[in-house]
Order: structure tokens, then C-alpha cells, then sequence
């Protein structure tokens, strides 16, 4: 009889448990929309709630930029350039950079200094490039918006660069190519941050790769 008893205890053990633990499952269903809300749900950005996808904006068809450059590539010297450029935005695919205009100017290094030096080698005969300009075909790879830091939207866009160049040194005006990569993203409609890598080669030249890294800004008219 004890025995008896005993199963039916722990049959309403078991049974009780089992009513409590679906309880308690249901109440978490009830209460995760809200929680799920609170954790993925709109969020404030630049202060505005997002709820629904948007497209990418055109950018202003006219912009001027300015960029400082850093060329690393030159063993008898290292380069840095202050760069202009005018682009025109046909649209958010394409673009020309009707003209891009950079002035050089050369650090001798310790190896143009050891040629001095050791064998006479007058540093103002090695051949550097003092200013190039070019005029660029800029297809669209990549465009698109991130969130920075949480709160504020961007928008970017990154662009190849083709097109032909004129590399004056100390020496001669070269006929070459330009070839390189840019990524730009917007502060606001008017104002960009842009980070470029370019290599300006040239047919003719003792130093055909002239490789240049940019930093710079863009202004939309």
C-alpha cells in the first residue's frame, strides 16, 4: 500500500512540475515581442527612428577635392604631394575626374646621401617626378550606407581610377597611365572624407611605378 502510495506522489510531483515549467514557458512567450523590441527594435539614428529601407542618395554632380599624399615607393627619395582634383558625377555609377593635379616634393634618403657621399653622385641628378596630372574614369564598385559608432548613418562608395597621366620629373614630361582604388564617405551632402591608393606608371621613366597613398577631403557643389 505504501508503495502505492509513493508512485502516486511522485506522479503528481511530476505532473505539477511539468504545468509549472509550461507556465513559466508561456509567459516568456508573451513577453519576448517586447523584450525583442527593446533589443533590435528602431533605434534612434542621427535622431530619427528607422523603420524602412531607403535608397542610396545620388551624389551632387560637381565636386572639388584636396588631398596630401604620401609616396613610399622611391628608394632615393621619399615623396609627399598636395593634390587637387575636379570630378563631375554623371551618376551614382560614373564618374570623371576631368583633372587631378599633384606637386611634389622629395626628401633625399640615406641611400641618395651614402651615393653622395661614397661615390659623388650629385643628388640633384637622380631622377624625381616634381608634378603629375591625369584625367580619370571613376566606375562604381561599392556604394551603400554603415553605422558609425552606433548612432549616425553614412554613406560610402568606392571607385576604381583609369585613366592617362602626364608625369613630369627633373628631367623629362612622360606619357603613362594612371591606375588605383578610392573609398569616399559622407558627412553630410556636402562634405567627404576620401582615402585613396594610385600608381602612376610611365612608359619611359628609370622609376615607372610612382605609387601614391591619399588622405583628403571632397566639397559638393
Amino acid at each position: 500500500m505504501s508503495h502505492d502510495t509513493t508512485k502516486v506522489g511522485i506522479l503528481r510531483f511530476r505532473t505539477s512540475f511539468i504545468v509549472m515549467l509550461l507556465c513559466f514557458c508561456a509567459a516568456q512567450v508573451q513577453a519576448a515581442p517586447a523584450d525583442l523590441e527593446q533589443q533590435f527594435g528602431p533605434r534612434p539614428l542621427d535622431g530619427v527612428f528607422v523603420e524602412a529601407l531607403q535608397s542610396y542618395s545620388n551624389p551632387r554632380s560637381h565636386h572639388i577635392g584636396f588631398d596630401f599624399g604620401v609616396w613610399p615607393l622611391n628608394p632615393y627619395y621619399n615623396g609627399f604631394s598636395l593634390d587637387f582634383n575636379y570630378t563631375y558625377f554623371f551618376n551614382k555609377n560614373h564618374a570623371w575626374e576631368i583633372v587631378n593635379f599633384s606637386y611634389m616634393y622629395t626628401v633625399d634618403t640615406g641611400l641618395t646621401t651614402e651615393l653622395a657621399d661614397s661615390y659623388n653622385v650629385e643628388p640633384r641628378k637622380i631622377e624625381r617626378a616634381e608634378y603629375i596630372i591625369s584625367s580619370n574614369y571613376l566606375p562604381t564598385l561599392a556604394y551603400g550606407k554603415f553605422i558609425f559608432f552606433s548612432d549616425n548613418i553614412r554613406y560610402f562608395r568606392s571607385n576604381l581610377v583609369l585613366g592617362p597621366a602626364l608625369i613630369s620629373t627633373n628631367e623629362a614630361a612622360q606619357i603613362g597611365v594612371c591606375v588605383g582604388w578610392q573609398f569616399e564617405t559622407f558627412v553630410n551632402e556636402k562634405f567627404s572624407w576620401k582615402l585613396g591608393i594610385r600608381d602612376n606608371f610611365s612608359f619611359s621613366s628609370s622609376h615607372p611605378n610612382n605609387l601614391v597613398l591619399t588622405l583628403g577631403t571632397s566639397f559638393g557643389l
